[in-house]
């Protein structure tokens, strides 16, 4: 055999060798039988192509989802534990949700669902859009038929990280959610950075992202555009970051909402600053029921800009309700409002508003180097206090009528 055959040889050997060994380990939707076509259904080749990366012992096995195509995926959940250490979900093309409600016969609370997954990453920097609008329509939230008959009450999120832990998200956009876009929930030690959400303004109950009972969260480097809370920080939740965001349209960054039906708070050591927030409802907010009990403790709101916001520092400890009888509520303490300006809508001339509960008072607020102004010169911007105690540290504008001293 010539020399140049037997080089050409050795070079086909090289060459497979290294794209079966390049391939080892990633597991292409594609090669379980999806189409990626928008229309045929792709559900059954994800779980096909998820069961195969999560049962694979070897290195950081991954599944891809690859560019360039769009895939049809119904409501799916993708189970662990799984036998690596850590496992990746790669999205680079686009993931959409069916149109119709009636996909969700079974279990309506979510749509793409990763559970009891240790060491997950979701990235890829593709779409997960879900295509919300006859969800929206439906909703009892929608303002246009609130509570109406036939409404209903429940929509699926887009995303749902439940018992994740040491998990990431990043470089991904998901849009269009029938109501919120990602939750965590149930896990301890998770990162997002570089998430853009998106949807329409006037759609009903759709945060962007919402944590329940979680602890070690960071949530930084990320874009929302929605119809409610840009980030809803919910119960149980403790040591949750959020910083380096744009935010709005949005009603703002929200703890809470907390002690639903005498419900028992358990909220500490949140820390949100670097936020830029642009036309929102909201900017900085707790917000809580009457009759709650529990607390919320440990919060910082930092170094962030308002441009046009309607009420830029907000507690409401009367989150929907006009009983004037209260016989508990959740502790609020140990809230600190820093470096803080930028201007406010002049529908809402009462640019801090802390609106504590009767009978349990605010304590351990504190105030510094805030500077708020409104958008359109020419009006006076007040404060409303009610039963706050704390303490001005530096210059606060507009003044806080109504402070009591810190006890």
């Amino acid at each position: 055999m010539g020399s140049k055959k037997i080089l050409l040889i050795f070079g086909l050997i090289i060459s497979t060798y290294i794209h079966v060994a390049s391939a080892r380990g990633v597991f292409n939707v594609m090669k379980f039988g999806a189409v990626g076509d928008g229309i045929r259904d792709d559900t059954q080749a994800f779980l096909k192509a998820w069961a195969a990366t999560c049962g694979d012992p070897k290195g950081i096995p991954k599944m891809l989802v690859p560019r360039r195509r769009t895939f049809l995926v119904g409501p799916v959940d993708f189970v662990g534990p799984c036998k690596a250490t850590n496992v990746t979900v790669e999205i680079g093309g686009t993931i959409v949700a069916p149109l119709s409600t009636r996909a969700w016969a079974k279990d309506v609370h979510t749509w793409l669902k990763f559970n009891n997954i240790h060491g997950l990453t979701v990235n890829g920097h593709g779409v997960i859009d879900a295509r919300g609008k006859a969800w929206w329509e439906q909703s009892c939230h929608n303002f246009k038929h609130q509570n109406q008959p036939g409404c209903t009450q429940l929509q699926p999120a887009a995303i749902n990280f439940w018992g994740t832990n040491a998990g990431t998200f990043r470089d991904m956009t998901v849009k269009n959610a029938a109501m919120f876009h990602v939750t965590l929930l149930g896990l301890d030690g998770f990162e997002v950075h570089n998430i853009n959400i998106n949807s329409p303004e006037d759609t009903p109950n759709t945060d962007g992202i919402h944590t329940q009972n979680v602890k070690h969260v960071t949530i930084a480097d990320s874009q929302f555009r929605s119809g409610d809370d840009c980030v809803s920080i919910g119960d149980k939740s403790s040591y949750v970051y959020v910083r380096n965001c744009h935010c709005g349209p949005g009603h703002g960054v929200s703890i809470g909402s907390l002690g639903s039906g005498g419900t028992e708070a358990q909220v500490e050591e949140i820390h949100v600053e670097n936020i830029k927030f642009v036309g929102t409802m909201f900017g900085c907010r707790i917000k809580t029921y009457q009759g709650g009990k529990g607390y919320c403790r440990a919060v910082t709101f930092k170094h962030s800009n308002f441009t046009n916001v309607l009420n830029p520092l907000y507690i409401d400890q009367h989150y929907f309700s006009n009983n004037p009888v209260e016989t508990s509520a959740v502790r609020i303490s140990d809230v600190t409002f820093d470096d803080l300006r930028g201007t406010t809508d002049i529908r809402t001339p009462s640019a801090i508003s802390m609106k504590c509960s009767n009978v349990v008072a605010c304590t351990g607020l504190k105030f510094n180097n805030i500077h708020l102004t409104p958008a359109k010169p020419g009006t006076k911007l007040v404060s409303t206090i009610n039963n706050a105690h704390g303490a001005v540290l530096g210059r606060v504008e507009p003044p806080l009528v109504g402070l009591k001293a810190a006890i």
